[in-house]
């Protein structure tokens, strides 16, 4: 009884994963990119980005990092004791499931920053320019993919080159 738990909450555990490796927030189609694309010159452009929306965007992308690095450190943290758990000689299942929910409440806080993110750039370039860059990045991505004798993209290419 005990190993089909232990599988059962792997199992769970593996499946239930949410890709932070990217950088970037994907939710069915809304995909966003990664980093400041907000400073590429062409991308201020299309969007027509006054200085103080590229402030408030910077802003914003600090604080919003900022609590992103303490919620993957708290999901690591949550990772690890859930391992210890599983590894513990004498075995409790109420324990193993209650740091599972942990977790899991770990890697939603994680989720619902981002879409917090998200969300604060909506409202701050409004509908049609937030249309406008999903659009921009969902047609750069599609192109790279279908662009023969091209390897998979690394994990951290930037948008630009640094100067």
């Amino acid at each position: 009884m005990k190993k089909t738990i232990l599988f059962a909450v792997i199992c769970l555990f593996a499946v239930s994963g949410v890709s932070i490796a990217r950088g970037q927030l994907n939710m069915g189609e809304l995909t966003m990119p990664p980093g400041k694309w907000w400073q590429m010159p062409k991308m201020a452009e299309t969007l027509n980005l006054s200085s103080e929306e590229q402030g408030k965007l910077d802003k914003l992308f600090v604080q919003n990092r900022r609590q992103l690095i303490n919620l993957k450190s708290g999901l690591e943290r949550e990772k690890f004791e859930l391992e210890l758990v599983l590894d513990d000689k004498n075995f409790n299942e109420t324990a193993c499931m209650n740091q599972f929910k942990k977790l899991q409440d770990a890697r939603a806080n994680l989720t619902a920053e981002r879409f917090r993110y998200v969300i604060e750039v909506r409202k701050l370039l409004g509908l049609d320019r937030f249309q406008k860059i999903k659009s921009t990045y969902s047609r750069r991505m599609n192109r790279k993919m279908r662009t023969p004798g091209r390897k998979k993209p690394a994990k951290d290419i930037p948008l630009r080159k640094k100067e």
